[in-house]
């Protein structure tokens, strides 16, 4: 049986946030053709896509609203991610989450860094 996977979607807003989105797949496979799928749709729509990847993780996240996006509340999180882990700590704000990663000693690293996003982790 294949392991659940989580696509990560990261873009760049006009205001130079990186914003992350997340999109529950049941396998490694579904993964990677809802990728290719909204990947097409966001380079016709010229999103700033920073980066693609799907990561085995049993995190589940609430669905991403388009219809939403634009009101929708931004939470902000760390997140560490490899192309085997994927974790993800809310924090107050992007200061504070920026001041937790420099504290913590983190190098500006591509699989570390504060993002805002729409969604919350699901609790079920």
């Amino acid at each position: 049986m294949s392991a659940a996977h989580v696509l990560l979607i990261l873009t760049l807003l006009a205001d130079g946030q990186m914003s992350a989105a997340f999109v529950n797949t049941p396998s490694a496979e579904q993964c990677a053709a809802r990728g290719e799928a909204i990947g097409a749709v966001l380079r016709k729509g010229g999103a700033n896509v920073q980066q693609m990847r799907c990561i085995p993780s049993a995190l589940r996240f609430a669905r991403f609203s388009h219809a939403d996006a634009q009101t929708a509340p931004r939470h902000t999180y760390a997140l560490s991610y490899s192309d085997t882990t994927l974790d993800l700590q809310p924090r107050a704000d992007l200061a504070a989450c920026q001041a937790l990663l420099e504290q913590a000693g983190a190098l500006p690293a591509a699989d570390t860094l504060c993002v805002t996003s729409t969604q919350t982790l699901d609790p079920s």
